[in-house]
């Protein structure tokens, strides 16, 4: 068990929302509208009957192991070359996920806002912050989380009530103009969102106990609400076609939201929301990759920190033009995201259904 503060379930609770609430509030919709256009709510509620199943897994797994190390849990399980290839592909997968995140944080902050700042400065800035974060550790993310998640709820139900006027909800209908085959594309990209619940698996070792029932229940309805809000605001604000071609519609919603009669835009508030998401993200997915391998020399956790952020500040630097990024992602990255993510919470939760391994036999 990390012998560190632990972090309350309401911090923990927090913490989720933000690093998966920018995956499935922002990241995901271009593509979630560009698969499915004007069905692409409808996608996101059919996408609760696995997402369900998914939750009740995680559920299962997560109250059998408790609040032990992940890895360490699988290697008293499965034995110890299990527990090393666990590791690896964990350590890619959240690698991969800090990186993606940087790198549409920054190429968003390029488009909108700061489109003469070189990229590596707006990396560097960014990274810098989320070092220091992760070098502090995971407690003191869960206490940053509870005092920028207020100010980042506040501003969203700020930018659906204050656009309600510009909304024709007629046009969410008629569904099923092209039939079921992009409804059920767009359930596999509003899984890959949704299974990210799996990150609760490795937020567990820093708690004083698992999430209750009634919190896992409470906090998937809260993700699918963080899809399925932005997702009808786009279309009902600028329909399904116009929606589909923009890069990023959760931005574009608060460009046309204004504050009274002499401030026309608002939209500078989008980016207390987005660095708040991208800030938890980045840093909980270092935090998960360091303390993963801290068992080795715990030495070198600073080192490890270090150089995967070296790494990820070169790579958002890398030559990637925005088109070819978003259909990188669109055609293949979300699609092996969900299946990666479904993959392993069956492997996670046929391990808590084994016996517990006998020292020096097999289970």
């Amino acid at each position: 068990m990390i012998r560190s503060p632990k972090a309350t379930n309401f911090q923990a609770i927090m913490t989720l929302m933000l690093a998966l609430g920018l995956t499935n509030h922002v990241f995901i919709i271009p593509a979630l509208l560009q698969i499915a256009k004007r069905d692409a709510w409808f996608s996101v509620l059919l996408s609760a009957v696995p997402f369900a199943l998914v939750v009740c897994l995680i559920r299962y797994t997560s109250s059998r192991i408790g609040t032990q190390p992940l890895p360490e849990w699988i290697r008293h399980r499965l034995g110890r070359i299990p527990a090393f290839g666990f590791q690896w592909a964990m350590t890619a997968f959240f690698f991969a996920t800090a990186w993606f995140s940087l790198y549409d944080t920054v190429m968003w902050m390029k488009v909108t806002f700061l489109p003469y700042t070189p990229v590596l400065a707006s990396s560097l800035i960014l990274m810098l912050l989320c070092f220091v974060g992760a070098l502090k550790g995971m407690k003191t993310i869960a206490v940053t989380s509870g005092i920028l998640l207020p100010l980042v709820v506040l501003l969203g139900f700020y930018v659906a009530i204050i656009n309600v006027e510009f909304k024709d909800y007629s046009l969410l209908f008629p569904l099923l103009e092209q039939g079921w085959i992009p409804v059920f594309k767009g359930v596999l990209y509003a899984c890959a969102g949704l299974f990210e619940i799996f990150f609760v698996f490795f937020l567990h070792p820093y708690l004083k106990a698992p999430l209750t029932r009634i919190q896992f229940i409470v906090f998937s309805l809260i993700l699918l609400g963080l899809m399925l809000g932005p997702l009808t605001g786009a279309i009902t604000e600028f329909n399904p076609f116009e929606a589909a071609v923009q890069r990023y519609p959760a931005y574009e919603e608060w460009r046309i939201a204004g504050f009274g009669k002499y401030v026309s835009q608002t939209d500078f508030f989008s980016i207390c929301q987005w660095l708040s998401g991208s800030f938890i993200r980045i840093s909980f997915a270092m935090i998960v990759i360091a303390d993963m391998w801290k068992k080795q020399n715990p030495r070198w956790r600073p080192t490890l920190l270090a150089v995967l952020a070296f790494i990820l500040i070169l790579l958002s630097c890398y030559t990637f033009t925005d088109i070819v990024f978003q259909h990188l992602m669109i055609l293949y990255i979300y699609p092996i995201n969900a299946c990666f993510l479904l993959f392993m919470t069956l492997i996670i939760a046929a391990a808590a259904l084994l016996r517990k391994r006998k020292k020096g036999g097999s289970a």
